[in-house]
């Protein structure tokens, strides 16, 4: 009789805790749900937004349907040998734009949009700044990044 009566006891006290964590369970699971209405809404009102704006469209700057994106990689020199090299890049012909970031352990990049590839933007480089783009500093070509080092 003392195993019966201990045996339904139990069996009530873990049903009753079963039922206290489906409970918590289905509040997660509620929660988890208005997240996923609230992203879906977003969703709909940025392509909804997308739409409309598509109606008025960008203007494209002259020049940037062909241009190029490389990355310059320079090792060692300081912030105002880097902000040196950028000044001149901006008064290149053929560069777009350029942006700079430094880093005082000495690996900087300066991010220049150019037309044409990147074999051609060194030339260019080359023949406006001769010092700093010198056979002898560049370290890598590829497309897309020139990895230069500064002595």
């Amino acid at each position: 009789m003392k195993k019966i009566i201990t045996a339904g006891v139990a069996v009530m006290v873990f049903s009753f805790t079963a039922t206290k964590a489906q409970g918590i369970l289905d509040k997660i699971d509620r929660a988890s749900d208005k997240v996923n209405h609230a992203g879906n809404t977003a969703d709909k009102t940025k392509s909804t937004g997308d739409k409309i704006m598509g109606f008025f469209g960008k203007k494209k700057k002259a020049g940037t349907e062909n241009s190029s994106k490389t990355n310059i990689k320079i090792t060692g020199g300081t912030f105002a040998t880097l902000k040196g090299i950028n000044d001149k890049l901006q008064n290149v012909k053929g560069i777009e734009s350029t942006k700079m970031k430094f880093s005082s352990a000495g690996n900087s990049i300066i991010i220049v949009e150019h037309a044409g590839s990147s074999d051609d933007l060194l030339k260019i480089l080359q023949k406006a700044s001769p010092d700093v783009f010198a056979e002898k500093n560049i370290e890598g070509l590829d497309d897309g990044e020139i990895a230069v080092k500064i002595k």
